[in-house]
């Protein structure tokens, strides 16, 4: 299993750098953050490569959204430029959402003015061109659906939305990321679902539902999770640790390397 530590929620306790070697101190072989703009690639890459660690994901949209036409040259071209950060961190899978945020977490256009058959057909032909530079520079873009109690206005809010547009697209490039914080708020029934788009499952995010802490302080099975996607379905996925310690971030990487 491929376990991956968030360090824009583990370890905020250290500099953004020093939480790389706090990842391989603890012994994980794998990171993610989110937005690349602001920050130094090449000294992201120097701290994964001495202490040899993968990236495992970033975010590849910023402030253009998938649902709005109007935003997508800028969608692409962001994707396209991500895609080169990537390239240079080795990094695979990239995270797209249905609408921009800017780093605070606030909407930069959410597209809630537009008719639904807009939001839907930009989506599909702004991802299937997304889909189509991801799969020439051979990385994977994980499409992630987002709770909208936490997060209002959100859009795409469930894997039958996520999952259905991937299907639809058709590309080997382009998946779900199934976060299951989100995914326990706002549609439950994990395991049925999981099944039903287990051929689009690109990346799950881990976190107990209510509180997004660590497996085992909240109402979700992990165990029973685990069992289906890597046995029954066979998914050799990435399982990153998004997640807010309700402990230390030492205390709470030890519980995880245990997952």
């Amino acid at each position: 299993m491929k376990k991956s530590i968030c360090i824009e929620k583990i370890f905020l306790e250290y500099d953004f750098y020093d939480r790389f070697a706090k990842v391989a101190e603890a012994g994980f072989q794998y990171v993610e953050f989110g937005y690349w703009p602001g920050r130094d690639i090449d000294r992201i890459k120097a701290e994964c490569d001495k202490y040899g660690l993968t990236v495992t994901t970033f975010s590849a949209d910023f402030k253009a959204s998938l649902i709005v036409p109007e935003d997508r040259a800028e969608f692409l071209d962001y994707i396209a430029k991500s895609i080169e950060v990537a390239k240079k961190l080795n990094c695979k899978n990239l995270v797209i959402h249905s609408q921009a945020m800017d780093d605070t977490g606030k909407f930069t256009h959410d597209g809630s003015d537009l008719p639904e058959v807009v939001k839907l057909y930009s989506a599909a032909l702004t991802a299937q061109d997304a889909a189509k530079l991801a799969e020439e520079a051979g990385v994977t873009l994980v499409l992630e659906a987002v709770n909208n109690i936490s997060k209002p206005g959100y859009y795409m809010t469930t894997s039958n939305f996520t999952g259905n547009l991937c299907k639809v697209v058709g590309s080997p490039n382009l998946k779900i990321l199934y976060d299951i914080w989100h995914m326990q708020q706002m549609e439950g029934n994990m395991v049925a679902n999981l099944r039903k788009y287990g051929d689009v499952l690109g990346y799950i995010h881990v976190g107990d539902c209510p509180e997004r802490h660590e497996p085992g302080t909240g109402e979700i099975n992990f165990d029973k999770i685990k069992q289906v996607v890597c046995e029954e379905l066979g998914l050799d996925v990435v399982w990153g640790f998004e997640l807010d310690p309700e402990i230390s971030s030492e205390d709470c990487v030890k519980k995880l390397a245990a997952f």
